[in-house]
């Protein structure tokens, strides 16, 4: 029979493996990934993407992502805001997944703009990407959704034009609460400096004629 000290220490040790197993993937971003992909290569990963379609043909070079076993979809990364043209033109997040499994079919039916978290795996490390293939997919409500974006590419443009009110409106038009919490801070981010630049516009302009006292 083991003894006290024995039994509860063997007792502690089970405990500490069975939250080490059941103990979810990292939540990442995309940019983590891609900054140090060798780190993560071979080890579970969460991430939060926007989908933007699927991928119908691609290059699999020297990688196992072969376009007859694997599926291939592009999204947008939380990192990125869709309002600004060069986001949206630039999915930067590219993940495979197996044809015919769970998750397969899962992606077949999204739209474009719905919102993810998939729990995926780095599998190679090529051209210094990470090459990841989703397990699991859980849709999430929150998302960029299309008025926002319009909005909010609105704003973008008026901010040009210092039409620093005009472009406030616009945000607040773009502001919804099923909004992610990053594309939140920086539409609020955004709202902040169209209200300091419009003060600051109001403010007496200091004149540069220099007064001269009398001899």
């Amino acid at each position: 029979m083991l003894a006290l000290p024995a039994l509860l220490l063997a007792t502690a040790l089970a405990s500490t493996a069975r939250e080490t197993v059941d103990a979810p993937a990292p939540l990442v971003t995309w940019q983590e990934l891609c900054d140090r992909p060798s780190r993560w290569l071979g080890k579970p990963v969460r991430l939060r993407v926007q989908f933007q379609g699927r991928v119908e043909s691609w290059n699999p070079y020297l990688t196992r992502f072969g376009t007859k076993r694997f599926a291939s979809i592009q999204a947008w990364s939380d990192e990125q805001f869709p309002w600004n043209q060069p986001d949206f033109d630039a999915p930067l997040v590219r993940l495979f997944l197996p044809r015919g499994e769970a998750c397969a079919w899962a992606l077949d039916r999204a739209a474009q703009g719905a919102r993810f978290e998939v729990s995926a795996v780095v599998r190679e490390v090529f051209l210094d990407v990470p090459w990841t293939e989703i397990r699991e997919v859980l849709p999430l409500p929150e998302h960029i959704g299309e008025g926002t974006v319009i909005h909010a590419s609105k704003a973008v443009d008026l901010m040009k034009k210092r039409s620093w009110t005009l472009a406030e409106l616009e945000i607040q038009q773009a502001i919804t609460d099923s909004l992610p919490a990053q594309a939140r801070e920086e539409l609020g981010r955004l709202k902040t400096e169209c209200r300091d630049r419009a003060a600051a516009d109001k403010l007496p302009k200091r004149s540069n004629i220099e007064v001269r006292r009398p001899d």
